[in-house]
């Protein structure tokens, strides 16, 4: 196994090039679309890493939404 190392100016560079490529995809959504990425993502971020416990569907269901099923 092999290693890298990156001077702080490497690091600097790197940065710089992920944050235009992300402003670059990101610059074709409008803003509302955009908020609601960055909140997604905050979401993730923020999320425990187990399963989430199972949501009740027939409450849905019975408000008038289609029925899913577990497939």
């Amino acid at each position: 196994m092999s290693s890298i190392e990156l001077t702080t100016s490497d690091l600097k560079s790197l940065e710089a090039a992920g944050e235009a490529a992300l402003n670059a995809a990101l610059s074709r959504l409008s803003p509302a679309e955009r908020d609601a990425y960055w909140a997604s993502v905050r979401r993730c971020y923020n999320a425990p890493y187990n399963d989430a416990p199972r949501k009740a569907r027939a409450a849905f269901a019975a408000a008038g939404g289609p029925e899913l099923h577990a497939g």
